[in-house]
């Protein structure tokens, strides 16, 4: 079977676990060489081995991604190594669940820095390597939370910026060639997800009309659609996979409520 990506160049951010290697796997699988860039160094370097022994295409590279020092050294290796750059996934991001009350202005730096101005460097940096491709894609992973309002206020502020930071940006690196699009998912089955407070994953399922969560595999196939050649004439979209969330607004938990309410109703004397 002809992989569709061959011989192109990608670098995922947050590539080290969750949907960022799962989009890691997905290129490589389709025949591009990788670069999982991550600041999770063990589990970076373990999961490009792992890819590796398997006959894929996958390095692993240190990366903070609200380094410009390090976006700098990173574009340079990849010149010297590859003189080419295809794709360029920014799955890189942070939760803090804090309400605005409890925020201090050092957490909401950290998730801004992280969430956004990560996607801006890499964006900067990559750009002219971008440019040499006759196929050139950004995707940035964004969020539900970039579409509506989420109780975390710093995430929620954060991917809606970069929502609008894709849009921007789509419309000044097409005169490159460069196409770059976002994708927002609802809950995905990761371990940033595991990692809520109880109820956070059931109170999630409750207002998804599929009544679940996503896998990783099922936003990697939107995130691969989008850098893949087939995808290319959309660029300045975004890519809501969600579940039905955002379509239902709060038709759906009313709706359920309601049918709870009856039922209770009906029970009673």
């Amino acid at each position: 079977m002809s992989k569709e990506l061959k011989g192109f160049v990608a670098c995922v951010t947050g590539g080290a676990q969750g949907l960022g290697a799962c989009i890691v796997k997905q290129l490589a699988r389709e025949g591009a060489t990788v670069i999982l860039a991550d600041v999770l160094h063990d589990a970076g370097e373990s999961l490009a081995t792992e890819l590796q022994e398997g006959g894929l295409s996958v390095i692993f590279k240190s990366l903070d991604v609200t380094s410009e020092e390090q976006w700098e050294h990173l574009v340079t290796d990849i010149n010297n190594a590859f003189g080419r750059l295809d794709i360029v996934v920014n799955n890189a991001a942070i939760i803090v669940r804090k309400r605005l009350s409890e925020l201090s202005i050092k957490e909401w730096n950290r998730a801004l820095s992280v969430n956004l101005t990560g996607v801006f460097l890499s964006v900067k940096h990559c750009r002219p390597l971008l440019a040499r491709s006759p196929s050139a894609s950004i995707v940035n992973v964004s969020s539900t939370a970039g579409m509506i309002a989420h109780l975390d206020p710093s995430y929620t502020a954060s991917k809606w910026a970069v929502r609008g930071f894709t849009k921007s940006a789509s419309l000044e690196l097409v005169g490159d060639g460069i196409r770059v699009n976002s994708v927002h998912p609802a809950m995905i089955l990761t371990p940033l997800t595991e990692a809520g407070p109880p109820g956070h994953i059931e109170a999630n399922r409750y207002a998804i009309p599929l009544g679940r969560e996503a896998t990783p595999q099922e936003i990697t196939n939107v995130v691969y659609f989008l850098c893949s050649p087939k995808s290319s004439y959309m660029t300045g979209s975004e890519i809501v996979v969600d579940g039905g969330m955002t379509t239902a607004g709060v038709a759906h938990m009313r709706a359920q409520f309601q049918a709870q309410y009856h039922e209770k109703m009906a029970q009673e004397p």
